[in-house]
Formats: C-alpha cells, sequence, structure tokens
C-alpha cells in the first residue's frame, strides 16, 4: 500500500525533455515507410504556413537512393534545404 513500481518513480525523475525523446523513439519504431513520407510531407506544410508570405523557407525530402533497403530506417538520409543551402540529416536527427 502506498508503494510505486521503482520504473515510475525512476520515470517521475527523468526530465520532460528526456521523457518526450525516448517515447518519439519508441514511437519510431513502428513507423511504417508510408507514415514517415507523410510526417515529412506535414512538416513540409508546418514549415510554408510559418513562412506565409516569404519565398524561403525549409523544405525536408528524403534523399534520392537512401531508402532503397529494407533497413530504411537506419539508411535513410532528409535533406533540409533552404534556397541554396542545405543540410543531411539521418533519421534519428529528424
Amino acid at each position: 500500500m502506498g508503494q510505486q513500481a521503482s520504473g515510475q518513480v525512476v520515470m517521475n525523475r527523468l526530465p520532460e525533455k528526456l521523457l518526450k525523446h525516448a517515447g518519439l523513439v519508441r514511437d519510431s519504431g513502428y513507423l511504417t515507410y508510408e507514415e514517415f513520407l507523410g510526417r515529412v510531407s506535414e512538416l513540409n506544410d508546418v514549415t510554408a504556413k510559418l513562412a506565409a508570405g516569404q519565398q524561403k523557407h525549409l523544405l525536408f525530402e528524403v534523399q534520392p537512393g537512401s531508402d532503397a533497403t529494407a533497413l530504411w530506417k537506419v539508411a535513410v538520409r532528409i535533406v533540409c534545404t533552404k534556397a541554396h543551402n542545405w543540410v543531411l540529416l539521418r533519421f534519428r536527427m529528424f
């Protein structure tokens, strides 16, 4: 009575950002490729809305050929571009 499971006590002491990140990592294990593409598209919609009226905004797209294997979560690369500048992101960084 009145005792909490040790796992729950540990979870209550972790910083909120760490808990959120752990949840995202856990959820990404169940993410299908189609859902992943949908999230990339959704992210592009959000960045376009945030940059309303501006010609330059962030655009995310899957690097061609990086998603061609069955282990796409390990191999996929996301290209983030703004005008002529770009950054290459891995799935975990995305």
